[in-house]
Parts: structure tokens; sequence; C-alpha cells
């Protein structure tokens, strides 16, 4: 058998972080949506937005960017649980 068709256990390794990533990228996704549905309505009421949500949101997205960085193999480095939750950028 060419060891170019052959799949390394490394790479089945990989499998069950990624599963675990795509779950919580869907909750991600459902938690962003919320957050900006939380937003809109707190800036319609207070007329200016929440600094927490939208730093939390900043950093949801960091963290949505490196997941899909690892899901799509542009990164080796795994995210958040296995890595520090990235910080908000400005």
């Amino acid at each position: 058998m060419d060891s170019d068709t052959t799949i390394s256990p490394s790479r089945w390794a990989r499998l069950l972080p990624m599963i675990v990533l795509m779950l919580c990228f869907a909750v991600a996704e459902t938690a962003l949506h919320l957050i900006a549905l939380i937003q809109f309505i707190w800036a319609l009421v207070n007329g200016e937005a929440n600094d927490q949500l939208a730093e939390f949101g900043s950093s949801l997205s960091e963290w949505m960017s490196q997941n899909a960085k690892y899901l799509t193999y542009a990164s080796e480095e795994k995210p958040f649980p296995w890595a520090k939750w990235p910080d908000a950028q400005d």
C-alpha cells in the first residue's frame, strides 16, 4: 500500500477534538446571535452599547476564528478548551 494513501494514527487523533469543536462552534454561533440581539435591545433602551457584552462578543468571535482555522487545517493550534480563552480584539 502506498504511504500517501494511508492515514496515520496521529491524523485520527485529530478527529475527536474536531467533533468537540464543531459542536462548540454551533453553540457559539447561537450565543453570538443572542448577544447581538441583546446588544441591539440594550442600545435601543440605553442609547449606547453594553461594554461587557461588546468585549465578550469580541473574544467570542476571536475564538470562533481560531476554531475555524483549526477545523479547516489552516492552523495546528487547538483553541479553547485546549488553550487559553482569547482576549478581545480592539
